[in-house]
């Protein structure tokens, strides 16, 4: 897959082709590998979920006005990103704002505390390990020892095309999520891995970094992708779930943070 990603599209077509025909994957320097049939099925059937996914995706990405909005009818106040310049966009924190606020009114239900804004990493401890996470996260129920919920949160709302920044939350969500993976599965503990994404404008021009989360998403590397209007509509049920609260059902679930089981397209693959 992530071969597949780096190829340009008239590439992937020759690729794919190759693929279907006697499942040989064609490397960088024209070496062809023999792939198992069940790997080739795998992801020829992943690539048509991964572009419904995707075009939901953009369907519920907000602009920061919207965003506002929400925070305004539901009494969250909401701060700014400061920049050192002046007459760039500063943008709002609405995204964090409405995670935060919702969490803790989930959480305040459990007797649970949230910690909200990190200043540290988390950090967890068993019989058979130790594990600290390679960089701080956004958010950590019920604290930064041994957290159950863990968040990471990439909101962009500058008025310019997004940039490399955006690559850089793609990478350290993948770093974060494949090492708490490895940890959980030494270890026996299980954590609830969220990352949210928001921002029309930017992440619109910044499409193949959509996609990637998505693919981490089905990977197992990230529990729930929640994307913008999903905050609003998807998150406390998601939380309510993953500390053990009963939660109603909905006639209308989110697209990527659905509550219907996400396929554990890892496990085929092994």
């Amino acid at each position: 897959m992530r071969f597949y990603r780096g190829l340009g599209a008239k590439q992937r077509e020759v690729w794919l082709r190759g693929l279907r025909q006697d499942c040989s994957m064609m490397t960088g320097d024209g070496k062809p590998f023999r792939l198992s049939g069940e790997d080739v099925a795998l992801l020829l059937d992943y690539l048509p979920v991964c572009e419904k996914d995707t075009a939901r995706a953009f369907q519920v990405f907000r602009t920061e006005e919207e965003g506002l909005a929400f925070c305004k009818k539901s009494g969250i106040a909401v701060t700014l990103t400061k920049t050192r310049m002046e007459e760039h966009h500063q943008s709002s924190k609405c995204l964090v704002a409405a995670v935060t606020a919702i969490a803790k009114e989930v959480c305040a239900e459990r007797n649970l505390t949230v910690n909200a804004n990190p200043q540290a990493r988390c950090v967890w401890f068993a019989e058979r390990g130790l594990h600290v996470t390679a960089r701080n996260l956004d958010g950590a129920i019920p604290g930064l020892t041994n957290p159950t919920v863990v968040w990471e949160i990439k909101e962009y709302w500058g008025k310019t095309k997004g940039g490399s920044k955006m690559s850089d939350a793609l990478y350290e969500c993948n770093l974060v999520g494949l090492e708490l993976r490895t940890f959980e599965e030494h270890a026996g503990l299980g954590v609830v891995h969220v990352v949210f994404l928001d921002g029309k404008e930017q992440w619109s021009v910044r499409r193949s970094d959509v996609v990637r989360f998505i693919d981490l998403h089905h990977q197992g590397l990230i529990d729930h992708l929640v994307v913008g209007r999903e905050v609003e509509d998807d998150w406390a049920r998601i939380l309510q779930a993953a500390i053990g609260m009963p939660y109603p059902t909905q006639t209308s679930p989110g697209i990527l943070a659905a509550e219907q089981p996400r396929r554990d397209w890892r496990r085929r693959s092994r």
